[in-house]
């Protein structure tokens, strides 16, 4: 009788998962990719949603790669991040990451941004010049958007919007006239307002 062949088996584990998120929103960023890595043999990895996913077989010798680079493949996107300087073997438009635990989770900070804000009159339409309009975060100072040399239009100065502005109050002196976010993927985010004041 015939012996069956012994087939080979190996256990896979996970052993780390990486993910970009955006400071301001909270949002993996999902536009990605991994830079070309040595592996040792056993180990391996590959983009699942976002995630930069490293496995190892349980026979494979220990890891001998300390960093990884994840390049974000998301052309809007990238240009409204402020990427770490990068190392002289850095991919370009990539984040260096260090793998150092489990579960590794990378915040990338946005870069500067303008709110303009055009106020018309309720009724007729017409421009509202000469008001007070601030942003209201959910916690921390409000924002001033001074009126510029156009009647009725707003701008604020380039800076960078955090977490709590995502979400925020647009007030009209001392009245609230409605949420305002940011448009993350744009240098200006541009609204249009009815003044009720």
């Amino acid at each position: 009788m015939t012996t069956p062949p012994v087939i080979a088996t190996s256990t896979t584990t996970l052993r780390h998962r990486v993910s970009l998120t955006h400071q301001s929103t909270g949002k993996v960023i999902e536009g990605i990719r991994l830079a070309p890595v040595r592996w040792p043999l056993g180990w391996s990895a590959r983009v699942v949603a976002g995630e930069v996913i490293v496995v190892s077989r349980d026979d494979a010798p220990a890891a001998s790669v300390p960093t990884i680079d994840v390049i974000i493949t998301d052309g809007v996107l990238r240009h409204q991040l402020v990427l770490p300087p990068p190392q002289p073997d850095q991919a370009p438009d990539s984040v260096r990451v260090a793998l150092v635990g489990a579960i590794i989770s990378q915040a990338v900070p946005p870069a500067d941004m303008v709110l303009d804000v055009t106020l018309l009159r309720e009724g007729t339409g017409a421009a509202s010049g000469g008001k007070t309009v601030t942003v209201k975060p959910s916690s921390g100072t409000a924002v001033s958007v001074p009126e510029t040399a156009t009647p009725g239009t707003y701008s604020s100065a380039p800076r960078a919007w955090g977490s709590t502005f995502t979400n925020a109050d647009l007030m009209i002196g001392t009245t609230a006239v409605r949420k305002v976010s940011m448009d993350f993927t744009r240098s200006h985010t541009r609204i249009t307002v009815v003044d009720p004041t």
